[in-house]
């Protein structure tokens, strides 16, 4: 088996990466958010303390909980979905987040779907985390779907036709390392990376400067004989988002559905990763391209000019595919 597969970003600017270069200890912060865990490595000067770093970190996710969290009662999002037919304002991160998703929705038709609320509580992977608890939930909006929500950004508000339930769980984590990210950059830390489940950020390069390397986990399986043992992301500048159908489960079942089925997505694909300048990109993207297959979903990232790995389950083991963004940044 050959040794790692690295990948690097192409077109680096040398002096900002000098810029972002710190003559500091690396300092690491570890924690619990949005119902994962939470992580931060960053190199700062000494009069950055570490309370404001956490604070940062803190108040940025529990915007996006406050704004667009399923599980907390009354966030905006569950308010939404409980809201009869009719415009209801939504605040800032709601709509930035929820324009991406249906921009994505579109362009997928419905293969990525964020108003699959009703359908992710019923397979047991909502709130209530009970399978079965909203069937009847489902059949409420008469066939209403993500196609019949409107949003007016110029008045930041958002039409609610009926029975909606809009589940943003596939691309809100990423906006949160986004914004955790640029709550870092506020306070003055040049090199860090992020991370929140799995979604990462990585900003500068370390002190000693090497980029933050990042491994990638995209199957249950051992690669195939002739593929490397693992495959590391320099993120200089980038984010990198992952979904996978190994990772959560119930009863066998896969969190990861397909909007046009609103079932388990099904194959042989076991994981994606997507390599983009935001989290938010990234993750919704994943998603999108898990959904889509790795056949409709290479097409989908030639198309969107995408840096992705798909990971295929064979016979011999994992086998990963990459697109033409993703070749190029091979090392």
């Amino acid at each position: 088996m050959a040794g790692p597969r690295l990948l690097i970003p192409f077109r680096l600017n040398a002096a900002e990466l000098h810029a972002s270069r710190i003559d500091a200890p690396v300092r690491r912060f570890a924690g619990a958010t949005m119902g994962t865990g939470c992580s931060l490595s960053y190199a700062a000067p000494a009069s950055i303390g570490d309370a404001a770093v956490e604070a940062a970190i803190s108040e940025a996710c529990a915007e996006v909980i406050a704004q667009m969290s399923g599980w907390e009662h009354d966030s905006a999002l569950s308010r939404f979905n409980r809201a009869p037919p009719g415009w209801r304002e939504i605040p800032r991160h709601f709509a930035i987040v929820l324009k991406r998703a249906l921009e994505i929705a579109e362009l997928t038709d419905g293969a990525y779907d964020p108003a699959l609320g009703h359908a992710v509580e019923a397979l047991g992977f909502g709130p209530s985390g009970v399978a079965g608890a909203t069937a009847l939930a489902m059949q409420v909006g008469g066939g209403v779907g993500w196609r019949d929500i409107k949003l007016d950004l110029s008045n930041m508000r958002v039409y609610q036709p009926g029975g909606v339930a809009l589940d943003l769980s596939s691309i809100a984590k990423g906006y949160a390392v986004d914004l955790c990210a640029e709550r870092l950059k506020a306070l003055g830390v040049p090199s860090f990376l992020v991370e929140i489940g799995g979604e990462f950020v990585g900003r500068g390069v370390k002190p000693d400067a090497q980029p933050w390397w990042v491994e990638l986990e995209l199957s249950d399986l051992a690669p195939v004989a002739d593929e490397p043992d693992k495959t590391d992301v320099a993120l200089v500048n980038l984010a990198v988002a992952t979904s996978g159908d190994f990772v959560r489960r119930r009863d066998g079942v896969s969190h990861l559905l397909d909007g046009r089925t609103r079932e388990s997505a099904k194959g042989d694909l076991s994981g994606v990763a997507v390599i983009a300048e935001s989290a938010m990109e990234a993750d919704g993207w994943a998603t999108a391209l898990f959904a889509l297959g790795p056949e409709a979903g290479m097409a989908m990232a030639e198309t969107q000019g995408l840096a992705v790995l798909f990971s295929v389950r064979t016979r011999e083991g994992a086998r990963m595919f990459f697109s033409t963004a993703a070749q190029g940044m091979l090392g």
